[in-house]
């Protein structure tokens, strides 16, 4: 009896959820076609940085002030899987880019290993620092200032980015290589928590029920965990959280955190907002300088926001990147 009625209770909560996210959803906007930008700038594309394989794209201001520029790295979304470098002259992601060439920053957008059954989240962490590190070895060439540099992300590039930037210690301390310091990290919808993001933990019965009522999202759910840790969840549960605790930059806040800047929507039905409040209250607990911004009703990827919000957005985002550069002339 006290298992049927669990049942029960757990099927019911699922149905209630279903029910307030379809009233909730009436209220999301619509996508929205911002207008196309038209600026100028210098851009060197397609530099191989690794492998003769992966590249980068250098975009500069047409007029260089004095001294070298300070650097921003872009790392694009696309579920860890999809995507390219492209993808920052897309979207808002376009005006964030003008906003940093017109005050001098170099914006340096790069590709890294897309996911598979046998590529998986090592890889392209591994790729991102390994760009950091050609970026270093050729400041001098493209005049760029690798002490005033950080890195923005949006999605898994957000993910990508704060793990990179999470876990510079780490690789001072486990490397013969000098990579160069990250001196902020910003972060659109990115996932902090890789378990709480895939419900690896989840009960059996939740888990079925899920199966059932949305058997599409329950294998894209499977095979996503997958490409990510390696590990089949069905057979090596253990494994598969071990693994989504280390890729897990809400982890890896420490007092020596770089300072973080967070953009989320409170539409967003991909990552939930959750994951970045929790990480707020980590910064917050470790007394990390940080700032969240919730963009009302924005779905993820904010493909519905206004041509107003793309614009408040891109300037608190480059408010943010000035505040934490030093300008050396």
């Amino acid at each position: 009896m006290k298992t049927t009625y669990k049942i029960i209770l757990v099927f019911s909560l699922i149905i209630l959820s279903i029910l307030s996210y379809k009233l909730s959803a009436k209220k999301i906007k619509s996508d929205i076609n911002l207008p196309a930008l038209k600026f100028d700038f210098n851009l060197h594309n397609d530099i191989e940085y690794k492998n003769n394989s992966l590249t980068l794209d250098i975009y500069q201001p047409k007029t260089s002030g004095k001294g070298k520029s300070p650097v921003v790295v872009y790392v694009h979304g696309g579920a860890w899987d999809k995507g390219d470098k492209t993808m920052i002259r897309q979207n808002f992601r376009e005006y964030i880019l003008e906003e940093l060439l017109k005050n001098n920053y170099t914006v340096v957008s790069i590709n890294y290993t897309l996911l598979n059954k046998e590529t998986h989240l090592e890889k392209p962490l591994q790729d991102t620092k390994d760009a950091l590190k050609w970026i270093q070895d050729n400041a001098d060439k493209y005049n760029m200032d690798t002490q005033n540099m950080g890195i923005w992300g949006g999605s898994a590039g957000a993910h990508i980015a704060l793990m990179t930037a999470y876990n510079q210690d780490v690789e001072k301390n486990n490397s013969d290589l000098t990579y160069p310091n990250l001196k902020y990290v910003v972060d659109f919808y990115g996932p902090t928590d890789l378990n709480e993001l895939f419900k690896t933990e989840a009960n059996g019965i939740l888990l079925n029920l899920f199966k059932i009522y949305s058997p599409k999202r329950f294998q894209t759910r499977h095979d996503k965990i997958r490409e990510l840790t390696g590990f089949d969840i069905n057979t090596n549960k253990k494994e598969v959280v071990e693994k989504s605790t280390a890729f897990s930059p809400i982890k890896y806040v420490s007092k020596t955190t770089v300072p973080t800047l967070i953009f989320h929507g409170t539409g967003d039905t991909v990552v939930n907002f959750a994951q970045s409040q929790q990480l707020e209250e980590a910064l917050k607990k470790n007394k990390i300088p940080y700032q969240l911004h919730a963009v009302e009703n924005a779905k993820h990827t904010f493909g519905n926001i206004t041509l107003n919000e793309a614009k408040d957005v891109s300037k608190k985002t480059v408010d943010f990147i000035k505040s934490h550069t030093s300008y050396v002339n």
